[in-house]
């Protein structure tokens, strides 16, 4: 049975535009995000720790000088229209304590505005937690929204594509030998932009039938495997069991304001 995402999960994906810059030289880029609202009207941007820490997880020190100098954010109103915000140089920065995981919470502070920011967003109960990962099956159907290069650049706008989880979900999956954090590959093509795009699962089945579920929010958007031929078309996404993990273990759930 076939099953279409959220209406306005399209909308859900905000535009990132980043510089870097270690005081004399700067690397700008752009990015995906999207907005989890933790708290009653209390909302948080999450994205990669790649995004916001040029340095994170690099094999080489070329960028270990580098801070983050600015950050901001894209996304549409109810009517349509384009809105863009500037992250405050006082914003807060949440990740995982487990290094492997490439998660990033970011305190939706912003420099002054009229304007009510941050439109489209989720609510915690639409993330999968212990319980969801439970009912998630290799090949099931995802899909994912953001600015990869190919985003329409005419318009300014993200765009959606599908794919199918490739990895067994209970289990936390590795290209390598070596521990890669809670992560689970898919069968799609991420690419530069696409980082901290929300990855969705849509509902499978109907009510009343066996194996069957609601749609959630099942993880963030991180990268790709490469091969010799370039991109392997395996990605993979962080799950949202440690999104979940940042908020309990720094109590986010209990600032209102």
């Amino acid at each position: 049975m076939f099953h279409e995402p959220p209406k306005n999960f399209l909308y859900s994906a905000y535009k990132i535009e980043v510089e870097h810059s270690d005081g004399a030289k700067s690397k700008s880029g752009v990015a995906t995000g999207f907005v989890l609202e933790i708290a009653e009207r209390v909302p948080w941007i999450i994205t990669n720790r790649h995004v916001i820490d040029i340095d994170y997880k690099q094999v080489t020190p070329k960028f270990k000088d580098f801070k983050l100098s600015k950050l901001s954010i894209t996304g549409r109103r109810a009517d349509d229209s384009e809105y863009t915000f500037q992250l405050h140089e006082d914003a807060k920065f949440y990740f995982h304590e487990d290094y492997q995981n490439d998660i990033a919470i970011v305190e939706a502070k912003i420099y002054h505005s009229d304007d009510k920011p941050l439109h489209w967003h989720f609510g915690l109960e639409h993330l999968a937690n212990n319980n969801i990962y439970k009912e998630l099956d290799a090949y099931d159907e995802i899909c994912y929204t953001g600015f990869p290069n190919t985003y329409d650049k005419f318009s300014n706008r993200p765009i959606i594509r599908s794919g199918r989880i490739a990895s067994d979900p209970r289990f936390d999956y590795s290209w390598n030998r070596d521990y890669q954090g809670q992560c689970v590959a898919y069968e799609g093509f991420s690419s530069e932009g696409a980082s901290g795009s929300p990855i969705f699962a849509p509902p499978r089945g109907l009510q009343g039938i066996p194996n069957s579920r609601h749609g959630y929010l099942i993880g963030v958007n991180a990268g790709h495997i490469p091969d010799h031929f370039g991109h392997s078309g395996i990605s993979y996404f962080y799950k949202t069991l440690a999104l979940l993990e940042i908020i309990e273990k720094n109590k986010l759930a209990e600032i209102t304001s």
